[in-house]
């Protein structure tokens, strides 16, 4: 059995702060940015451990937050793979592309709720500069659902999602089947009220215990097809510079739509727009 983990790092256990999660030259310096690496490397490690314990023969973690380069490798463990570095295909890299054979599951650690939910903790939807909303057959979609409908096209179910209580509400809706790991209360768009690091990565070993015992229950994420895209930004300059790709469509100041054929051209296409609409944002 191989397990697919990928870790963000919002939603995870004592995080509540922007600054918590990235720095930049001249800006706070990195002291919480550096202690958020340890807090990530914890919480994978965990989920590492249980799929370890209980049948897989081999688990990949893909760092998927921010620039995609956060966790240390000498924090991961030893009998782990990291996927690591500046990623075609972001959260999801690794995925369709295993040299022996397919994952069995994958685990989402450290993620956090959508763009516009009002207790979110650091809510988002793959970018806070450019994206309000991400709609995909006129259903809201956060970053977890988005890379369910990837690795569903590759025949990889979500077996258990971690983050805050905002995130584990939207993936009841849209993947009721996998376990829910809540990590935190969102109080606020900052505010957090957090289980300890230690009972957080407790809660994620029994979680990824629970989601291998009913691995066999566990579902692909595929919504119909034709898959019917919308991305809503920030400004009309965004949407302006997503319409160069051909096959988008202009519903709005600030909405560009497409189709898809299939859940890997739909979760391609959100990628390359909503890159493109950094442009006017860079």
């Amino acid at each position: 059995m191989r397990i697919y983990v990928s870790v963000d790092m919002e939603g995870l256990a004592g995080i509540a702060h922007p600054h918590q999660v990235v720095f930049a030259p001249g800006g706070p310096d990195r002291t919480d940015y550096d202690r958020s690496r340890g807090l990530m490397a914890a919480e994978a490690n965990a989920a590492v451990e249980a799929a370890l314990a209980h049948g897989a023969r081999e688990v990949v973690v893909n760092d998927s937050h921010w620039q995609m380069r956060n966790l240390r490798a000498e924090d991961l463990h030893d009998e782990a793979r990291l996927v690591i570095g500046d990623k075609p295909l972001s959260m999801t890299q690794g995925v369709g592309e295993a040299p022996d054979g397919a994952f069995d599951g994958a685990a989402f650690i450290g993620y956090h709720a959508g763009a516009g939910h009002p207790t979110g903790v650091i809510a988002h939807t793959y970018s806070s500069v450019t994206v309000l909303e991400i709609r995909v057959n006129g259903v809201a979609h956060n970053e977890a659902g988005l890379n369910a409908i990837r690795l569903g096209y590759h025949g990889v179910p979500v077996i258990l999602v971690a983050g805050d209580d905002a995130l584990a509400g939207e993936v009841a809706a849209l993947l009721p089947w996998a376990e829910r790991v809540v990590v935190k209360r969102g109080l606020g768009t900052n505010v957090a009220d957090s289980l300890s690091p230690a009972a957080a990565r407790a809660a994620i070993r029994e979680g990824m215990e629970r989601a291998l015992a009913r691995i066999g229950e566990m579902r692909l994420y595929e919504p119909n097809p034709p898959l019917g895209g919308q991305i809503d930004f920030r400004t009309p300059a965004m949407a302006d510079y997503a319409c160069v790709l051909p096959g988008t469509d202009r519903l709005g100041p600030r909405t560009v739509g497409f189709r898809a054929d299939d859940g890997d051209a739909l979760y391609r296409t959100c990628l390359a727009l909503t890159r493109l609409a950094t442009i006017p944002a860079a």
